[in-house]
């Protein structure tokens, strides 16, 4: 594995891949603070959420696996670019993040309680952003888009057949 061959839009989104993980076992993303009791009760991503961090931690992956397939210049026959697959992860997850950031999980806990939010979830919304603008970055550096990306896959999914070939000169 060669670190040099790296391009920065592959370091950014490693980096914010393994700094989201870090993020969502380190920090407390959500706390409540129930009426009549002292004290907030607080949990990190891994506590927070029943499917969203499983969706981040495999959008954290994804964007490590680039920087890895990059440096390590292996070539994996998926059906769309790595870098399409880390982007549309990475919007996938900051609208998981802004939607639990406007309304916050429960906890597993009814009855009045007042949400906080701590430094966990603001940090992971900007890791999450470092990785989608990462892979973004990598997307145009390959000349690729999300759209062209989508053509393909649904070009081998059997919807729509691609052109016929040029005739012969």
């Amino acid at each position: 594995m060669d670190l040099t061959r790296l391009r920065t839009a592959e370091r950014i989104a490693g980096i914010a891949g393994i700094a989201l993980i870090l993020i969502m076992f380190i920090f407390d993303w959500f706390g409540a603070n129930f009426a009549g009791v002292s004290g907030v009760v607080t949990a990190n991503a891994w506590g927070s959420y029943g499917f969203t961090d499983i969706v981040l931690f495999i959008t954290a992956l994804a964007g490590i696996a680039l920087a890895y397939l990059s440096a390590t210049r292996q070539s994996v026959a998926l059906p769309v670019a790595a870098s399409a697959i880390v982007t549309a992860l990475g919007i996938l997850s900051l609208i998981l993040i802004i939607i639990s950031i406007i309304s916050p999980p429960d906890l597993g806990f009814t009855g009045r309680v007042d949400h906080t939010r701590e430094a966990g979830v603001w940090l992971g919304l900007i890791a999450t952003a470092a990785l989608t603008y990462g892979g973004y970055l990598a997307m145009q550096e390959e000349g690729t888009t999300l759209g062209r990306e989508a053509d393909r896959l649904r070009g081998r999914g059997g919807g729509s057949s691609s052109p016929p070939p040029p005739p012969p000169p």
